[in-house]
């Protein structure tokens, strides 16, 4: 089923093992880790892992690059160069939460930059 209005509620029926296409995207991610407010996501695209975090709280800002205020977004953290101690395998299950529980505490956040507002999204 494909939901067009995207809610917190809808964000929180999203478990470890589901599959996730966000918008037009034509394959797609599966889900590694999920915490209150966030869940990770990541894909195997030509033998390169690529990861996604969607952020279930509304941001808060008008706009900025593609953020919409009111929206739910999802992309990856503004780590120049990685959080500390996160490898990025998404391999680990406890590094997994640790990495979500510094989204949680504020230490990491979504990239402005690589970011993208949730219009549709589809739970396999």
């Amino acid at each position: 089923m494909i939901h067009e209005n995207i809610t917190k509620e809808i964000l929180d029926t999203v478990s470890i093992g589901n599959l996730i296409r966000v918008n037009d995207w034509k394959k797609p991610m599966r889900v590694m880790g999920v915490s209150d407010n966030y869940f990770v996501m990541i894909r195997n695209n030509f033998g390169k892992l690529r990861y996604s975090v969607c952020e279930k709280k509304p941001w808060g800002g008008i706009r900025y690059n593609q953020m919409v205020g009111g929206k739910f977004h999802c992309g990856v953290d503004n780590m120049i160069f990685g959080w500390i101690g996160f490898d990025y395998k998404f391999d680990d299950q406890e590094q997994i939460d640790k990495y979500l529980q510094a989204f949680e505490t504020g230490e990491i956040e979504l990239s402005v930059r690589g970011t993208i507002p949730v219009l549709s999204l589809q739970i396999k």
